[in-house]
């Protein structure tokens, strides 16, 4: 709604402060967007107005507008034409360091290392141990690699119960809830063969998590809603249906061979 208001009586403004101001009330008008009110209940709708997303859009597509009044054109992904001292190193440079300063929290980033390598690395060796355990029965061997894996991994957060104050229910729903990824983490694996990378996803996951609700703090909540329900059957059901989905065709045959590699049974190198 701000946006004709915007155009008419901010547009026309050409002195460089004068502009600075209106963003500063343009961007107080905007903010979380609380005063939408939506029932916690209705758990995306509110993260989306609580969290501020909608007002982050209602920003940019004034934005648009806005700048196009001011006699430039916004494009978030302008093509510049490289000036002769461009230097790919300087970029690749400056990627570098906004890396680097993604992870200077200490404690959150080596919290998310130690899962990413120590949990991954485990389920490598459940994954070797099934696949030789049912190497006898080739139609089941892969399945029950990922499933098998899977399970046992959501089991291990058993022992978060009482950490920092983490409920026996919001244990078992975490429990529950974790093993949507293994079952892609593990497929992952065994589609490419590559440990490190479920290693990554792993580790921006648990990175992610531990920004959000501190890395020292309860890895789970429950609070008995029907919205705990609801994302508890999708965070598992979605990735299940998918990870049934790579049990067929082509896809299962790559991991079949894949898995002869893991096993060395042709007396070739493993891939790790």
């Amino acid at each position: 709604m701000l946006v004709p208001i915007a155009v008419v009586h901010v547009g026309p403004i050409k002195n460089w402060f004068l502009r600075l101001l209106t963003i500063y009330f343009l961007d107080i008008q905007y903010g979380d967007a609380q005063n939408l009110a939506i029932n916690p209940d209705f758990c995306w709708l509110h993260s989306l107005t609580y969290q501020g997303v909608i007002a982050a859009i209602a920003l940019l597509t004034m934005t648009c507008f806005l700048v196009k009044a001011w006699v430039y054109h916004f494009n978030p992904n302008l093509k510049f034409i490289k000036s002769s001292s461009f230097q790919k190193k300087i970029l690749l440079a400056l990627l570098i360091m906004a890396t680097i300063d993604l992870f200077y929290n200490i404690p959150n980033l080596t919290a998310a290392i130690e899962p990413g390598i120590l949990e991954e690395t485990e389920r490598y060796l459940l994954i070797v141990i099934f696949l030789a355990g049912f190497n006898r029965f080739p139609k089941y061997r892969i399945p029950v690699a990922i499933y098998g894996s899977a399970i046992l991994f959501g089991l291990s957060h058993l022992s978060n119960f009482g950490w920092h104050g983490e409920s026996f229910t919001a244990t078992i729903a975490q429990v529950i809830g974790v093993m949507g990824s293994a079952f892609i983490w593990a497929e992952l694996y065994l589609y490419t063969g590559k440990l490190w990378l479920p290693m990554i996803y792993h580790f921006l996951m648990d990175y992610i998590s531990d920004l959000q609700s501190g890395w020292n703090s309860a890895g789970w909540s429950w609070n008995g809603e029907i919205t705990d329900y609801i994302y508890t059957v999708l965070i598992v059901g979605v990735p299940l249906l998918f990870s049934i989905w790579m049990l067929f065709g082509k896809r299962r045959q790559v991991m079949e061979d894949n898995a002869d590699l893991i096993l060395d049974l042709n007396g070739r190198q493993s891939m790790i």
